[in-house]
């Protein structure tokens, strides 16, 4: 199910034919925190396919919204800009402006270029605009620098930067993150830290690949032997709470690093 939004026909697609009604429900008494609204939505997602490139459709850069497949981006995407409306969090904005806001640099569609392709400029944009905190810093000194260029650098794999004016884009992007020192926890301090993750935390995985930031994002979810990744899982080929903790979920993947936290505000 596909969503291509634009200014006539947004309201329409989105309230009548495309979006199953829950999904806009109105908060309820029970749904007491941004976080709550984050784990139940995630979970009513449970299953659904992961389908890489979704975004990718022909012409125009345009806002695209699936909500029966994801990859790992856009599941988090989609389910916190629902939540984040939801939750009446959204000062009276609608759920595409919200998604545009998380998508998009300063919110707004400037080609391809303009879409938040590397998930640290998310971050950062994303702090700025007020939906997330990078918590990161609180718990761990641990640096994590990296000279990000994996897309410039591969660019015959991205179609659209045989545009000159989207290759430069995308060119400052990676300049502007890659003078940026973030801190981490290490995949071997996760358990030393667990106690402080929450449910409803976003979890950035870094990597030790040459030129990438990161390589996969999910939602933490608390069980009963410790905090485990909602994720759209390409592993897996669908929606998922990993099998493993988060701990031994990252053991498992030689390239994986280590973890940010960003929690939801």
């Amino acid at each position: 199910m596909k969503i291509v939004f634009n200014q006539y026909f947004m309201f329409i697609f989105l309230s009548t034919f495309l979006v199953p009604t829950f999904m806009f429900a109105q908060p309820e008494e029970s749904k007491s925190s941004l976080s709550a609204c984050i784990i139940e939505n995630a979970q009513q997602l449970n299953g659904s396919p992961y389908v890489p490139g979704t975004l990718e459709v022909a012409g125009p850069e345009k806002l695209v919204c699936f909500t029966d497949k994801f990859d790992c981006i856009t599941f988090v995407e989609y389910v916190l800009a629902l939540s984040i409306y939801q939750a009446e969090n959204a000062q009276n904005k609608t759920f595409e402006a919200i998604l545009q806001q998380l998508r998009y640099r300063h919110g707004k569609i400037d080609g391809y270029g303009s879409r938040l392709h590397y998930f640290s400029e998310w971050i950062l944009e994303n702090e700025k605009n007020g939906f997330i905190q990078n918590i990161t810093p609180k718990i761990s000194s641990s640096p994590y620098k990296k000279n990000i260029r994996f897309m410039t650098s591969n660019a015959p794999k991205y179609p659209p930067l045989t545009d000159k004016k989207e290759l430069k884009k995308v060119s400052l992007a990676e300049h502007r993150i890659s003078d940026y020192t973030w801190n981490y926890i290490p995949k071997s301090k996760i358990n030393h830290i667990s106690d402080q993750i929450l449910s409803g935390d976003i979890i950035a995985i870094t990597t030790d690949i040459k030129d990438l930031d990161f390589v996969h994002t999910g939602f933490a979810i608390r069980t009963e032997d410790g905090v485990h990744l909602l994720h759209a899982s390409e592993s897996e080929g669908k929606v998922v709470i990993s099998k493993k903790t988060l701990y031994d979920y990252l053991k498992s993947h030689k390239h994986q690093s280590g973890i940010m936290i960003l929690r939801v505000k």
